[in-house]
């Protein structure tokens, strides 16, 4: 085997593993919007070099066919670029949005590394919808005086605000009242010059009518997305990357 053979042997393997990861982060851990508002493309850039980088071009220099322990050379590199896959891997993971936490007028994607794993229990908040985050209502103290506490918690002691405190979620099914009202008809996107061609082409690809759907701002680690409920359920029915403001 040639050095180019090798290299391009590499490569191929290479980015078979980097799309095979890729599709699982898409579809499974971060599906719809939740890939945009997550950050997370950096992260995959940073990956994809480096599984470049140690695994064709590094094994292609080192390559020199009959040399005294070439295998456990070339063995050594897959090692570490397996490693740099695992450990990018696994930070994706536990960043990923496992809740939709709807607070006040929004949905906060959350991941469990947000909050305190000992509070969120997750059959408290049904099953996953899919591969799509848990549904959570957050609600706020009725109690003025819990209310009072919860401000200075937040403002003065810097702490997370309801989106990312258990204490103050419930299940999902005990807020579609309040999300109902809260949420803005889908018309009024529709209506946007910004965001009325991704509005319209979801709503051919979809059916139904614009009267059928609203939709409440997604905020994510990194941007701000729009998800889209059914307005006599409340329950979502899809998420998109377009600005909600």
């Amino acid at each position: 085997m040639s050095r180019l053979q090798l290299f391009r042997w590499r490569l191929a393997a290479s980015g078979a593993l980097l799309l095979l990861v890729f599709a699982v982060i898409r579809v499974f851990w971060y599906p719809g919007a939740y890939f945009g508002t997550s950050g997370i493309q950096k992260q995959l850039w940073v990956l994809a070099g480096v599984m470049f980088v140690v695994g064709p071009v590094l094994s292609a220099i080192v390559y020199k066919p009959g040399k005294k322990g070439m295998a456990m050379d070339l063995a050594i590199l897959t090692v570490i670029e397996l490693a740099a896959v695992a450990v990018a891997t696994t930070i994706l993971f536990q960043r990923q949005p496992y809740f939709a936490v709807f607070a006040l007028d929004r949905f906060e994607a959350v991941s469990r590394s947000e909050v305190d794993g000992t509070q969120a229990s997750l059959s408290a908040y049904g099953t996953r919808p899919g591969h799509e985050p848990r549904l959570v209502f957050a609600k706020l103290p009725e109690d003025p005086v819990a209310l009072s506490d919860l401000m200075d918690e937040t403002v003065l002691q810097g702490k997370a605000d309801i989106d990312r405190r258990p204490e103050f979620w419930e299940p999902y099914p005990n807020g579609i009242a309040t999300i109902k009202t809260t949420a803005q008809p889908l018309s009024w996107l529709l209506n946007s010059v910004i965001q009325h061609d991704a509005i319209s082409d979801w709503l051919s690809e979809n059916g139904g009518a614009v009267q059928d759907f609203v939709f409440l701002p997604l905020r994510g680690r990194a941007g701000d997305g729009v998800i889209i409920l059914h307005a006599d359920t409340g329950y979502p029915v899809a998420t998109l990357a377009i600005d909600p403001w």
